[in-house]
């Protein structure tokens, strides 16, 4: 009778904590999340020591399909899943279809978004789909097909896909267009960073001088160009995607001179503000001799297209050249804050 007793207990403590538990999960399983504030790392699991597994830009939108105390469990635009602090992601409600499917098809919508840059329209409800053009806040179009995510609309004679979180059914005073890079029509090809002074070039998140860095690249890095613009350019090195002023690319490889006289003080920087290796052999496989921290001094032996040999105190090794900064006057936590 005892043990009968207990079991009936055990039973109604399970069922308290489900109930408990199941309405947070059915809340956010529908739901989706904006990365705000920088890059944003995906990790295996709901602490900052679980392994990084990628990184993602302000502004891409995960699906959220669970939460961890401070966490949440995501799955992100190219199907990765794990987990996301709950601190640099904007909780959209609804799905994150801005009308959530509310606005009808065969109506009058207008393009609308929170920062008043212009919108992407695609070939298709994705963001791997190519951007067949991109539209200023207030301009005019029919929905032809209503999505919770992505609808299919008509902008004069382009029909594509935008998301629906940036259409609206209430009329909004337009604004003047940005001119936004279009894509190469034979898709991506090379080019390489050039400067005419011979010091490196930030990469940024968006299309102006306001978005942050999130990376650092010195003359001659390979890129690949996906699409060009007047002054800003959207282009791809290694698997970073930003933003890079116009005039400091070329489709011509611009000469390295290897030893060229060092001006000033060099020092260790970083986008992610982590450590950077120093090894043993100009190649990612080459043994890690030690790690330094952003702002260390250095002495540069030798410049290589994509790796310097360089001095730190006693020890010699090789760096890779996007972690170096050498602009030729003191740095600054400024200059460090790529």
């Amino acid at each position: 009778m005892k043990m009968k007793t207990q079991g009936i207990a055990l039973i109604t403590v399970l069922v308290i904590v489900l109930t408990a538990v199941l309405p947070l999960t059915a809340a956010l399983a529908d739901q989706t999340g904006t990365v705000v504030g920088g890059w944003l790392i995906l990790r295996g699991g709901p602490s900052f020591n679980s392994t990084i597994i990628s990184s993602y830009p302000s502004g891409t939108v995960v699906t959220i399909t669970g939460q961890t105390g401070s966490w949440y469990s995501v799955r992100t635009p190219d199907g990765l899943t794990g987990y996301m602090n709950s601190a640099y992601l904007k909780v959209n409600g609804g799905g994150g279809g801005g009308g959530g499917g509310s606005i009808p098809s065969g109506t009058t919508a207008y393009v609308t978004s929170t920062n008043g840059l212009n919108v992407r329209l695609r070939s298709g409800p994705g963001k791997g789909y190519s951007i067949l053009a991109a539209y200023a806040p207030g301009t005019a179009c029919t929905v032809l097909t209503a999505g919770q995510n992505w609808s299919r609309i008509q902008i004069g004679s382009v029909t594509g896909y935008m998301m629906t979180r940036f259409l609206t059914i209430n009329p909004i005073t337009p604004v003047t267009p940005t001119p936004q890079p279009q894509p190469h029509p034979s898709g991506e090809y090379k080019v390489y960073v050039t400067s005419s002074n011979g010091k490196g070039v930030n990469l940024r998140s968006g299309p102006s001088k306001g978005y942050p860095s999130i990376g650092f690249y010195s003359v001659a890095t390979e890129a690949w160009m996906v699409t060009a613009g007047h002054t800003w350019s959207y282009i791809r090195i290694g698997n970073r995607y930003g933003y890079m002023m116009s005039q400091f690319l070329t489709t011509t490889e611009p000469p390295v001179n290897p030893n060229p006289p060092i001006v000033g003080a060099a020092y260790v920087v970083s986008a992610n503000g982590r450590n950077v290796n120093l090894r043993a052999a100009p190649t990612t496989a080459g043994k890690v001799i030690k790690s330094f921290k952003v702002g260390t001094r250095l002495n540069i032996i030798t410049r290589g297209k994509d790796w310097y040999f360089i001095q730190i105190g006693g020890i010699y090794g090789y760096m890779m050249r996007q972690f170096i900064y050498d602009g030729g006057s003191p740095a600054t936590l400024t200059d460090l804050s790529f």
